[in-house]
């Protein structure tokens, strides 16, 4: 598209309208910074031929050929709608006119001309600016853009901030002598009207007291040099060739540099070693499975001590996985799961992306991991199994468990204010006023009694935050000691304890003391009221470890569960005490849960409670 040689603004006038055609050019022919705007004989040039002729901004009327038929032609070429008239535009033309960002409107005002020549001054600078940086975009060079009095620098673009060491910041106060490193040790010079970037330069040796000048200079002057420059880069120093293009009318100059070029990756590596790699040092299970299902290679970090062979024996290496199948490692139903699974990506071709999988070990806490899998192809394409990775997410289970319990406690911790303590203080408040009125001493004993009822509210809501968080520190320990302390620190009465620990357990020992003191409170309040047919206060309780899975059980022979669904016995506010308050088996199932343990109560073989707490942790034998 040709373009003026002499930094003129080359304007065209598309209007029919006399009117705003002679209002055009008596605005924009005194000028000096915009050329070839005089119509032609015809009475103005068409749309088309205006933007054809590569014209930087176009004037248009309010009549047929006016703004809208512009846009018809270009979307994008700067264009001034002119109304000397006034009140010709209609409406909805100038709302479009309005909005778009490459169009201005001037109407009838004293200072139309003026105007006029401002909208096409603005637009024409920005166009041109806007040229420049998408030219240099596509060239791949570093680009800054300068003044051309004070060579100060303006903006850069990514090219530059991606190879020389300097920062936004430090551009904000930089002049275009701040971009070299050393002295010009090379210039690259040719006269005449040639484009920059042209190859037919020749290099010429010699020194220069001031290359910037020099290169600013023979831009205005057409003449295009190319300098080599030395800069400090992000990656050490290097050469740039270097040249500069000038816009006189504008002020603005740009320089545009060469960059270095980027190293290829190198890709020729050994495929096995990068496999050794992966196998032996990334901290998550990859695996390979033939298409019988047998472990034909495993990563050093498949095997967790959970793994147990249905013979018994622990997998403490990878070794011990070679050649087995998920039948010889898990239960059945894991094993069919797994091996459906592969079956199924074996036959579509289908990977499978993030199963989550929960595993209760025989041995540890229980365990959740995340499973992608995909069909393992030979050189030639053909099936030979399964390529499997597996992530432990356990700890991201937990964390969504501790959220998810800290949003039910703060729902929990609403309702108390609301309603637990909102009842005994409306009682204390109607008693209080009762004694005001007749003086009974008596109404006081009641607001006594619940402000005690407060009180014990209170502090069981303490207890019951402070046991719902994540406990951080466990211990091996024998059970029986810590059953021991939490039975001595109740009021049992006449009840006795019976124990029958066969290994030890890791827990935080205090959290467990209060575990067992609520629980034997929990049996020894209850059962003090039993109902059976010759029964009396003498309640045996009994604390021993699981039988069928690592965990414990806290059982009584005293009356049982007296409600119509058991698991509600851990809600809060569920007693059958008078003098309960609801919160003593609630605070049971948050010391289970922060431990990561499982609770459910169920009926003991004398017709009593019994809790089981699983997914403990189960050490060694006693």
């Amino acid at each position: 598209m040709p373009r003026s040689t002499d930094n003129s603004a080359r304007v065209a006038v598309v209007a029919g309208d006399p009117e705003v055609r002679d209002t055009a050019v008596d605005a924009l022919a005194s000028d000096a910074s915009v050329s070839m705007v005089a119509p032609s004989a015809e009475g103005g040039e068409t749309v088309r031929d205006g933007v054809e002729s590569g014209a930087d901004c176009l004037v248009c009327g309010t009549a047929a050929g006016g703004y809208d038929a512009v846009r018809a032609v270009d979307g994008t070429v700067p264009v001034v709608v002119l109304d000397p008239g006034g009140e010709r535009i209609d409406e909805s033309t100038l709302d479009r006119v309005l909005d778009d960002s490459a169009a201005a409107y001037v109407g009838a005002d004293a200072h139309a001309e003026r105007l006029l020549s401002a909208r096409v001054g603005e637009f024409v600078e920005r166009e041109r600016d806007e040229v420049g940086w998408r030219l240099a975009d596509r060239s791949g060079a570093a680009v800054v853009s300068f003044d051309l009095d004070s060579y100060a620098v303006r903006e850069a673009n990514d090219a530059f901030f991606e190879h020389w060491a300097l920062s936004a910041t430090d551009l904000a106060t930089a002049t275009l002598a701040d971009l070299r490193e050393t002295d010009l040790t090379h210039e690259h010079r040719g006269q005449g009207r040639g484009e920059p970037g042209e190859s037919d330069l020749e290099w010429i040796d010699g020194d220069d007291t001031d290359p910037v000048e020099t290169l600013v200079a023979g831009a205005l002057a057409g003449d295009f040099e190319r300098r080599e420059w030395h800069c400090a880069g992000t990656d050490g120093a290097f050469k740039s060739e270097v040249e500069v293009v000038a816009d006189r009318s504008t002020g603005i100059g740009y320089l545009l540099a060469s960059v270095p070029d980027r190293p290829e990756p190198d890709t020729d590596h050994d495929d096995g070693a990068m496999l050794r790699s992966v196998m032996e040092h990334v901290p998550m299970s990859v695996y390979f499975e033939d298409r019988r299902g047998r472990h034909v290679r495993v990563s050093e970090d498949l095997v967790e001590p959970f793994i147990e062979g249905t013979d018994g024996k622990i997998m403490h290496t990878p070794e011990d996985v070679l050649g087995k199948t998920y039948f010889d490692l898990y239960t059945v139903d894991m094993a069919e799961r797994a091996t459906a699974d592969n079956e199924h990506i074996m036959e579509t071709g289908e990977p499978l992306r993030g199963e989550e999988k929960h595993v209760q070990p025989p041995h540890g806490r229980d365990l959740w991991f995340s499973t992608n899998k995909a069909p393992w192809y030979d050189d030639a394409g053909r099936l030979q199994g399964i390529v499997g990775i597996t992530v432990d997410i356990t700890e991201q289970k937990r964390r969504e468990r501790e959220l998810d319990r800290q949003n039910e406690r703060l729902e929990e911790f609403a309702g108390i204010l609301s309603h637990d303590l909102r009842n005994p203080l409306n009682v204390a408040e109607g008693r209080l006023d009762l004694y005001r009125q007749t003086g009974e001493e008596s109404e006081l004993d009641v607001v006594a009694e619940m402000h005690d009822r407060m009180g014990a509210i209170v502090t069981d809501v303490l207890d019951y935050a402070r046991e719902g968080s994540r406990v951080e520190e466990t211990e091996w320990f024998d059970g029986a000691a810590v059953a021991a302390r939490a039975w001595g620190s109740v009021d049992t009465g006449a009840a006795t304890l019976e124990q029958d620990w066969t290994y030890a357990v890791e827990a935080d020992p205090d959290r467990l003391v209060r575990l067992f003191e609520n629980t034997f409170r929990n049996s020894v309040e209850h059962g003090s009221t039993s109902s059976r047919p010759g029964a009396d206060d003498a309640v045996t309780v009994r604390v021993g470890t699981l039988a069928d899975d690592p965990g414990f059980y806290v059982e009584d022979d005293g009356p049982g569960i007296r409600i119509d669904d058991p698991e509600t016995v851990f809600d809060r506010g569920v007693t059958s005490a008078d003098e309960g308050t609801g919160f003593g088996l609630a605070i049971v199932r948050e010391i289970a849960e922060a431990h990561g343990w499982t609770v459910r109560v169920t009926e003991s073989d004398e017709g009593g409670a019994r809790f089981e707490f699983r997914g403990v942790p189960r050490g060694d034998a006693l």
